[in-house]
């Protein structure tokens, strides 16, 4: 069963390609629920953090995400230091969840949302890197529904690498700028292609 990596800058459309595979066959794997799951459910993982960051990043007990990004979006060892607790846990999921699903024989192929994926080497984790490319315009409209401001976006995306590198870097590149019809054309003819290697 074939393993593909979906990447691309923020709001590029990584989950509406997703929820696209998953309706064609794919089992799919969000990487920022599993993370989002570890910092909510996760004790081992929630004292990690605080040991890291300290105890002002909860809310209730709770890791607070928003006071998470706060410290880290402007201390670039400390992001370092939290990814690498992340991601570890992150991929003994990801392995744990395809290996199911190969063995239930339950998918045509195994789609995982990662925004990171080239900028952390884990490339050679998958038979294809497919790169999600939207406009910057197009992508600033999205965020801002969603209540976030330029100024998030500039340090969220300085962690990541330009969408151009990350595109040339990529084994496959999709468009996300019309329709969402022109988006699961493209995405059926990629299909194909990764299908027949």
């Amino acid at each position: 069963m074939k393993k593909i990596a979906i990447t691309g800058g923020i709001a590029s459309g990584k989950t509406t390609v997703c929820r696209i595979l998953e309706k064609h066959g794919a089992c799919t794997f969000s990487s920022d629920e599993i993370i989002h799951d570890l910092l909510s459910k996760h004790s081992s993982c929630i004292n990690t953090i605080v040991k890291l960051l300290g105890s002002k990043v909860l809310t209730d007990k709770k890791i607070d995400r928003k006071k998470v990004a706060d410290i880290v979006f402007n201390d670039r060892e400390k992001l370092e230091a939290l990814e690498k607790i992340l991601h570890s846990k992150l991929f003994v999921e990801m392995d744990e969840k395809y290996n199911r699903s190969k063995k239930n024989n339950t998918c045509k192929f195994f789609a995982v949302e990662m925004p990171l994926v080239q900028e952390i080497g884990k490339e050679k984790n998958f038979d294809a890197v497919v790169a999600i490319l939207s406009t910057e315009n197009e992508v600033l409209l999205r965020l801002q529904k969603k209540g976030f401001s330029k100024e998030m976006y500039d340090k969220r995306m300085k962690r990541q690498w330009d969408v151009n590198k990350k595109a040339k870097n990529a084994d496959y590149v999709i468009l996300n700028d019309g329709t969402i019809d022109a988006l699961e054309n493209n995405l059926l003819e990629m299909i194909k292609e990764i299908s027949s290697q």
